[in-house]
């Protein structure tokens, strides 16, 4: 029934693509400032403030789906986890805005392909560089990292913990990215990404150059401290036959270069998303995944 669930919504979004949505969520933030009111909110201890702003609310909705799931044989069960499902992996839809990326490079419009990347592409807290290939790891980079929170993760953990998981999954990922709400609250996000890094950086290694990536990731097998956007960006790296970061890059990389190098890194998302649908598939017809 999972691998059923993420079919259609994997459907969905290829025939019916949803309205670009902003990483942030606009429900998540109401209920944020809706427990910020209440008295003395930020002197409680973080371990109680995150308890209350995700564990109550997954929970909740958790325990309230348990609850439709006898009502129309089930179906009524099966269409709201479809609708979260939408609903989570709808902020990830950037690929109009990679697509005008990708074609500003391959026209040579190094300054466009500059202003798609700042304004949709890069990570906001980090300035774009004017140097091309900087710039395109950059974009890379934040494309790799992206595509994990906002999709991968939260279909590993749908697929461990049905919808308790990606609705813990999602909560934690929007709290650690409301940082005036805890400075440590990523904390809880990096042990939950933890695992599904790894797993993903297995993938890449596995769609890759095995024998290159796979050391890179066995260095950071039980590293807590580096983060899982640099674990995934390495890792991929080096299972692209072993291309140096950008840093080491030759600076005067051309704009088609700067696309085909984009569209290599591409082939290996798509390798590995494929490889996890067979996985997934698997499961589901063994019954693991019912």
């Amino acid at each position: 029934m999972k691998f059923l669930v993420l079919f259609v919504v994997l459907l969905w979004q290829q025939r019916f693509p949803l309205p670009h949505r902003s990483t942030s969520s606009r429900t998540f933030a109401w209920w944020l400032k809706q427990v910020e009111k209440l008295p003395r909110f930020m002197n409680w201890h973080r371990h109680f403030r995150y308890s209350v702003v995700v564990v109550l609310p997954v929970v909740t909705i958790t325990v309230a789906m348990l609850l439709a799931d006898p009502y129309a044989f089930g179906l009524l069960s099966v269409l709201l986890k479809i609708l979260v499902l939408l609903y989570v992996l709808s902020h990830i839809s950037i690929g109009k805005h990679l697509e005008a990326y990708r074609s500003d490079l391959k026209k040579g419009d190094t300054q466009g392909a500059y202003h798609c990347a700042d304004q949709y592409l890069a990570v906001p807290e980090v300035r774009v560089s004017d140097d091309l290939t900087t710039m395109n790891h950059q974009v890379i980079r934040a494309l790799l990292h992206r595509w994990f929170e906002f999709f991968f993760l939260m279909v590993f953990w749908y697929m461990v913990a049905d919808i308790a998981g990606i609705l813990l999954a999602w909560f934690s990922l929007q709290y650690a990215r409301a940082t005036h709400c805890d400075a440590q609250g990523w904390r809880y996000l990096h042990w939950i990404e933890w695992i599904p890094v790894r797993l993903l950086g297995l993938t890449y290694a596995l769609a890759g150059d095995f024998l290159r990536g796979f050391p890179v990731l066995h260095s950071y097998l039980w590293d807590r401290t580096t983060h899982s956007a640099d674990v995934l960006y390495r890792v991929a790296n080096e299972s692209l036959a072993g291309q140096s970061v950008a840093m080491s890059c030759p600076v005067d990389e051309s704009a088609e270069e700067a696309a085909a190098e984009l569209d290599r890194w591409q082939r290996l998302h798509i390798r590995s998303l494929s490889v996890w649908m067979v996985i997934i598939a698997t499961a589901t017809v063994g019954g693991y995944l019912l």
